[in-house]
Formats: C-alpha cells, sequence, structure tokens
C-alpha cells in the first residue's frame, strides 16, 4: 500500500485513500491507508462468507 502510495506520488496522481487486504487464504483483514493513517479493520473476515468480503470490497471501488 505504501509502494502504490509513493508511485501515485511520484507520477502526480495522488491517490487519496488506498483500500488493502491481508489473507492466509481462510481469514481476511482489510486495511486502508490515507495519508500518513493505517486502518485496519478489526473484524475478521473467513472465505466461508464470501458474500460480506466482496460486499466491503465492492464498497471501496464503488
Amino acid at each position: 500500500m505504501l509502494a502504490a502510495q509513493l508511485f501515485n506520488q511520484q507520477e502526480n496522481q495522488a491517490i487519496n485513500r488506498i483500500y488493502g487486504a491481508v489473507t492466509t487464504g481462510d481469514i481476511w483483514k482489510l486495511l486502508l491507508l490515507e495519508g500518513n493513517e493505517l486502518k485496519i479493520d478489526l473484524s475478521n473476515f473467513y472465505i466461508r462468507d464470501v458474500e460480506e468480503i466482496l460486499g466491503v470490497l465492492w464498497q471501496a471501488v464503488k
């Protein structure tokens, strides 16, 4: 996420929010980088609830 932020800044296309995800394959954590602040969703999202994961990701890109 930091690399994406730095790349976009160097290309003069700064993006205010960068969304990210970390996963073990079964458990997902969702993140948001705004400026110098990293926000980590405290909820665990499980692959068995794939509809919920896709819904959250859809809201991020919408």
